[in-house]
């Protein structure tokens, strides 16, 4: 088993953080030599590499890439194999994580890395050497990855917003933390959004518009993010407005983009996670879990249902065409199973290298929230959420006419294309949270383990982790509800 070296600045020091774990190799890649916080901020190159390592944190498999897969087998539409799957995302899909599982404590642990990270820039960017924009520029990158993190790490450690925004969250910790300052508490649940937003909206009155880069913070990712995160609080006015700012810059792909692999970026990627020949993470990667060849760990399938969801003439169901190899004649492509447990999906491409580029927002996803958000706003918001659907339909039907649904049955409709434009990209789970879906899941449907867990069930909120609470003895009597420790 070989490590991935990587960087980030948190607390006093640039650390190396390592991850490790394979079913095969990783591509190992040399550690960075670690230096003082205090020295990374004294010239325009070291605070340029700074941020990169920053950015860099989010990319490994075990925060960003496990949180998206996670998110997606603890929903219904996907689910794990219950045999062959080297132990990986049986606890999510179960349900059984417990205040020592790994999946809680990495993301804690890399969120608030993140975090520390970013708060050193608030610290130290006011003094270094840098003009008052240049200045303003890094904070506004640092407080989008921020939100970022706080995002993640509320929805996993915090009840819903829809739910209970009195609900406690997770700490807000906004400045460096010293030896002797009192460890935090946990805020409420509405008070880490406050934050989010907040960070969000200032990013996106800085970030400069001469930022271009889908694998940086530019204002249409922040806008996305605002949007996504509006959704998710049930501020549907605001939802649509940042879904439209998002998207105006980000036309649709065609249909046929969607077929090549998700691993570069198309016409309407916003955001999105950079994957280097040299610093990728090896086997432990969206697309490896999905591919269907057995090349990576190739081990996540789709449920009956979500693959009858599709219509035969919908674009989108050739996603679901495997060759009888990799190296096939594409005349040989069909829909497959290997076992009983659901449909092998061919969404993401792991043939030919480990370093695929990872989609974090999407156009598609900006119309979808558009649409959901205007027919949340009542019958006279209807034709804009209408339109806003069409467009998704449309391209992977063509000719698709504006739905004649309205009311519940129109949000259904939109939920449900929802499901099949954006599955394998980290959605379904928190999905279900926002609207209050209890998760249902039955045995004869692909799936392996039959399931209905009602809103508010304390399995949907994840524990604090136990050596978080060894490190602050403050937090256990805040620890989450069925996690008595």
């Amino acid at each position: 088993m070989k490590k991935i070296n990587k960087i980030a600045i948190y607390t006093s020091l640039v650390a190396t953080i390592l991850a490790t774990g394979c079913k095969k190799e990783f591509l190992e890649v040399s550690p960075t030599t670690s230096i003082k916080a205090s020295e990374a901020f004294t010239t325009p190159e070291r605070i340029a590499a700074g941020l990169t390592g920053l950015y860099d944190l989010t990319t490994l498999s075990s925060y960003t890439h496990d949180m998206i897969l996670n998110a997606d087998i603890k929903g219904n539409d996907i689910l794990v194999i219950s045999s062959g799957n080297y132990n990986r995302f049986l606890t999510g899909y179960q349900y059984n994580q417990n205040f020592t599982s790994a999946e809680p404590l990495a993301y804690w642990n890399q969120g608030y890395r993140i975090i520390a990270g970013c708060n050193q820039f608030e610290l130290n960017i006011p003094t270094s050497p840098l003009t008052a924009g240049e200045k303003t520029a890094y904070l506004a990158e640092t407080r989008a990855l921020r939100a970022e993190a706080y995002f993640w790490l509320v929805r996993w450690f915090g009840k819903p917003y829809t739910v209970d925004p009195e609900a406690l969250g997770v700490p807000l910790v906004l400045a460096p933390l010293g030896p002797t300052d009192v460890p935090p508490l946990r805020n409420k649940v509405k008070e880490v959004y406050a934050q989010i937003v907040a960070d969000l909206l200032y990013a996106e009155a800085n970030i400069p518009t001469s930022k271009t880069s889908v694998y940086r913070f530019t204002k249409a990712a922040v806008q996305g993010y605002l949007a996504r995160v509006y959704l998710t609080m049930g501020n549907y006015t605001e939802a649509s407005k940042y879904a439209k700012l998002a998207r105006a810059s980000k036309p649709l792909s065609t249909a046929a983009a969607l077929l090549t692999g998700f691993n570069n970026p198309t016409s309407e990627w916003i955001y999105a996670l950079n994957v280097r020949t040299d610093d990728n993470q090896g086997f432990l990667q969206v697309h490896s879990f999905y591919e269907p060849y057995d090349i990576g760990y190739s081990t996540f399938r789709a449920a009956d249902n979500f693959f009858d969801s599709f219509a035969a003439n919908d674009e989108r169901k050739k996603q679901f065409l495997v060759k009888s190899s990799s190296t096939a004649a594409a005349s040989t492509a069909i829909y497959r199973r290997r076992g009983t447990e659901g449909w092998l999906i061919n969404k993401f491409d792991f043939t030919t290298t480990a370093a695929t580029n990872t989609v974090l927002i999407r156009s598609s996803e900006m119309y979808l929230i558009e649409a959901e958000a205007e027919a949340r706003l009542g019958v006279a918001n209807e034709p804009a959420a209408k339109l806003a659907l069409q467009a998704i339909q449309a391209r992977a039907i063509p000719g698709t006419l504006l739905s004649l649904n309205t009311g519940q049955a129109l949000i259904d409709e939109i939920l449900t294309e929802r499901n099949k434009e954006l599955y394998g990209e980290g959605h379904k789970f928190f999905d279900l949270l926002r609207t209050k879906t209890p998760i249902v899941r039955t045995a004869t449907n692909g799936h392996w383990l039959a399931l209905n867990l009602p809103v508010g069930d304390n399995r949907l909120v994840f524990p604090i982790p136990q050596l978080e609470l060894n490190a602050n003895p403050l937090l256990k009597p805040q620890q989450n509800p069925g996690y008595a420790n």
